[in-house]
């Protein structure tokens, strides 16, 4: 007696994807509808004022990628790393943190990603960018860097002795990751009528199904998702951070993965619309009808999101066209553009934060905040300990 496959790569058909056009249509035209203004609105732009949005996207992303990965790393030295590699220059003092090698590594990826939407994806491209994304070796755990895994490859969680194996890549060997990868490759290089945000997500799904290196697989079918959408909107910009709003549904995202990676729970995929039920009815599907749905639905919950980027680049221009003449210390301007950047402090940040953000004394942090608000920059509110500082942006 033969056992059902357990995962999708071992059905027969595998991998000949299928999907629902007529539950996909709908949640393709919201998205479309999301994205194209996104071109038109970084148009309209100055240099400086696209350099600043996309900045702030890669900041986003980078930030973003490295959590959903369980990595943490500091947003002012990544913003320096971006800072740097854009050469961007507002008027504004680069602030002076240090880039860290692996957030340094991960920006100049995004962006050879996307300045390369007129070159085909190669192995050696693939190899290329795994490379650039581990500039250094791990020390505990050993990894091939630039060439695809030999071994087994199992994602797993738990602590030893109760894990949970929750997906198995096909290939136990270079030999047949190497087969699995060319199939991939001429699919993807292969010119097709097929929409290209559609594909965009069959290609995220299918490498990351491969998971053809030891390490980097998930971020490395981000940035080949969002090179397909770079692709679609014929730009070597890079509008949106798709990172973010997988992070910001990250159980979602692991549960889509998953039950389409495995066979058992292929019956019902429930999504957007009210619920799908595969066409076939039984495990030996291929279908990413739901996965597909998800997918769009990130891209667009992306989309929205830039366009609040794009107010706050506005916003951001004018507020230092106000302040040119301004004389500020260097410790007041990372506050000043943590406020106008981020959401961090959307209530107002109070003094003990503003010191801790400054990394310096209780007496310093007074002194500059009372600066910063006599030339009308800080705005507080509340009373006591319970002050708080808004930025001025009018």
């Amino acid at each position: 007696m033969h056992l059902p496959p357990s995962y999708i790569w071992q059905q027969n058909d595998w991998p000949n994807f299928t999907y629902d056009k007529t539950i996909i249509m709908p949640k393709l035209e919201s998205c479309i509808q999301a994205v194209s203004p996104l071109k038109q609105l970084a148009e309209v732009l100055t240099h400086d004022q696209r350099l600043d949005w996309e900045a702030a996207i890669l900041l986003d992303e980078t930030l973003a990628s490295a959590k959903i990965e369980g990595e943490l790393y500091d947003r002012d030295s990544v913003r320096s790393s971006i800072v740097n590699k854009l050469g961007i220059s507002n008027g504004v003092t680069s602030l002076t943190e240090r880039a860290h090698k692996q957030s340094d590594a991960m920006v100049e990826l995004l962006l050879a990603a996307i300045r390369s939407t007129d070159q085909k994806i190669t192995h050696n491209v693939i190899k290329q960018w795994h490379q650039i994304l581990f500039p250094v070796a791990p020390i505990i755990t050993p990894m091939i860097i630039g060439d695809y895994r030999d071994d087994t490859m199992q994602i797993i969680s738990g602590r030893y002795g109760k894990q949970q194996i929750h997906f198995e890549a096909p290939g136990l060997a270079r030999t047949e990751v190497i087969q699995e990868m060319d199939a991939f490759l001429n699919w993807l290089n292969t010119p097709s009528d097929e929409s290209t945000f559609i594909r965009a997500a069959i290609a995220k799904f299918w490498f990351v199904t491969i998971h053809p290196f030891d390490d980097g697989n998930g971020r490395l079918s981000r940035i080949i998702a969002e090179r397909c959408l770079a692709e679609a909107e014929h730009t070597n910009l890079r509008l949106f951070s798709l990172s973010s709003a997988f992070e910001s549904h990250r159980n979602e995202y692991y549960q889509q993965l998953e039950s389409h990676q495995r066979c058992e729970v292929k019956s019902h995929q429930r999504c957007e619309v009210e619920s799908h039920k595969n066409v076939t009815g039984n495990n030996n599907s291929l279908d990413l009808t739901a996965w597909i749905v998800w997918f769009l639905s990130m891209v667009e919950i992306a989309a929205i999101d830039a366009k609040k980027e794009f107010e706050r680049v506005i916003q951001t221009t004018h507020f230092w066209q106000r302040h040119q003449q301004t004389i500020i210390n260097l410790r007041q301007q990372k506050l000043i553009v943590r406020l106008l950047e981020t959401t961090d402090f959307s209530e107002g940040i109070s003094r003990k934060k503003y010191k801790a953000l400054a990394k310096t004394t209780d007496a310093t942090a007074t002194r500059d905040i009372s600066d910063l608000v006599d030339k009308e920059i800080l705005m507080p509110i509340g009373e006591g300990r319970g002050r708080r500082y808004l930025i001025n942006k009018n």
